[in-house]
């Protein structure tokens, strides 16, 4: 955890939380806060600043005397599309996108998505807050990212239509050629598929619609792994 984040009514009247849980004992056991002590905070879709603490245990902190001066972290200029993963791999790619500062994200149905996947508990509203708070905490951020969910493919294509015209759109498939070297300073719509890739008829249809075919690479990863890496070939030189 490198920034507590402040969600709204956690304060009192005297600007005071309780913090408690895990984020408590992490405070406690990982971190070793004392009372006196500073901890970096951040107010959800606010400022960036510190808090005093002014009790510390395992079960239970106080802090308070907050004081927040900086503007979040901007944004990456990325909206991040991904063809709805297993549970387990929702949950990291979601976690890297929000620590990443990726603030526009899509999960979409395609031919090789196990529909079964749209009935998982990690797409709670409850599990999916939880995730987006540890992602900011991780990435030292506080705007929560506009979460999208598009279940079957061409309601997906419908999202994507409405994007600006100066967005470059990109299919991550392997294809063979090298990547343009003027990827700085673009904003990208990125779709990463499953790992089974899109079939043809999906292809088809991206191009249609504006898209254009980039390789990263003959390796097959996981999807978490390759939003990661495709979003460090993208912006890495940023």
């Amino acid at each position: 955890m490198n920034l507590f984040i402040v969600k709204p009514g956690d304060m009192n009247e005297r600007g005071e939380v309780c913090i408690t849980g895990e984020r408590a004992v992490h405070i406690n056991s990982v971190l070793h806060g004392k009372p006196g002590e500073f901890i970096k905070t951040g107010l959800l879709n606010g400022k960036t600043g510190r808090m005093k603490l002014l009790s510390v245990s395992r079960e239970q902190v106080i802090a308070g005397e907050g004081v927040f001066e900086n503007d979040p972290l901007e944004a990456l200029p990325l909206t991040l599309a991904v063809a709805l993963p297993r549970p387990h791999s929702f949950r990291k790619t979601l976690h890297f996108a929000v620590s990443a500062g990726i603030r526009d994200i899509i999960f979409f149905q395609s031919a090789r998505v196990e529909k079964s996947y749209w009935r998982s508990s990690v797409l709670s509203p409850e599990s999916i807050q939880e995730d987006v708070i540890e992602g900011l905490e991780q990435g030292f951020d506080t705007v929560v990212p506009k979460i999208s969910f598009a279940k079957t493919f061409p309601e997906f294509l419908a999202l994507a239509d409405q994007y600006p015209h100066d967005t470059e759109k990109i299919v991550a498939h392997p294809v063979r050629g090298k990547n343009p070297a003027d990827d700085a300073g673009k904003r990208h719509f990125l779709a990463i598929g499953p790992e089974g890739g899109f079939i043809l008829p999906e292809i088809e249809e991206f191009l249609k619609h504006g898209f254009q075919l980039r390789g990263f690479g003959q390796h097959i990863l996981r999807v978490e792994f390759a939003s990661a890496f495709i979003a460090g070939v993208l912006y890495g030189r940023n």
